[in-house]
């Protein structure tokens, strides 16, 4: 028994060593020229809402493996504070607070689990949006240009468990439909 114990020990301290080897490691930035920016509209008119990019371009550590096509992160979250959208004037700004539930939940998280490697220039990008309390995974193609990384994400906010608000006694009706657009501009170190 204290055989195959020791066995068993050695077998698994092996494994853990071996994948702690294939586990690379980088430091990025995500530089001030980076957009990110959530869009939406009503029945009336559209509505951009600007992300203060200054609040997430500290250095980042990223843990990532890689295995074919594929590329694993280990815990890449990009936490957006919910109060750094900017949205135009002081009223927009009020109403996507309300709609994000931001007193409750002031950030909303973008997992990158994974990505994979397709044509050209494009990967598809596998990540998990939490907003509200809630997760949702989703795929979306994502443009590589040298250290720029572009592409678009449309969400149901019902996904979410939020309600499109009505405005003016129901006359101005939020879409649930939004769209999360990034333009990201990397250093690596």
């Amino acid at each position: 028994m204290k055989k195959l114990l020791t066995c068993l020990v050695i077998f698994f301290s092996s494994v853990v060593s071996y994948a702690q080897k294939d586990l690379e490691k980088e430091t990025i930035t995500i530089l001030p020229e980076s957009e990110l920016i959530i869009s939406g509209s009503t029945n009336v008119n559209k509505f951009d809402c600007k992300f203060n990019i200054d609040l997430i371009t500290d250095p980042k550590e990223i843990k990532f493996t890689k295995s074919e096509n594929f590329i694993h992160f280990s815990h890449l979250n990009l936490e957006l504070l919910t109060q750094g959208f900017d949205c135009g004037n002081k009223r927009m700004n009020s109403d996507f607070q309300d709609l994000l539930l931001s007193e409750e939940f002031p950030k909303i998280v973008i997992e990158l689990n994974k990505i994979e490697a397709l044509a050209g220039e494009y990967v598809k990008a596998y990540v998990s949006v939490q907003l509200a309390g809630k997760s949702c995974s989703y795929t979306l193609p994502v443009l590589v240009e040298s250290e720029r990384y572009k592409g678009k994400l449309k969400l149901n906010i019902r996904d979410f468990g939020l309600v499109p608000p009505k405005k003016a006694l129901g006359l101005i009706e939020v879409d649930e439909m939004i769209e999360v657009q990034f333009d990201l501009k990397v250093s690596h170190h």
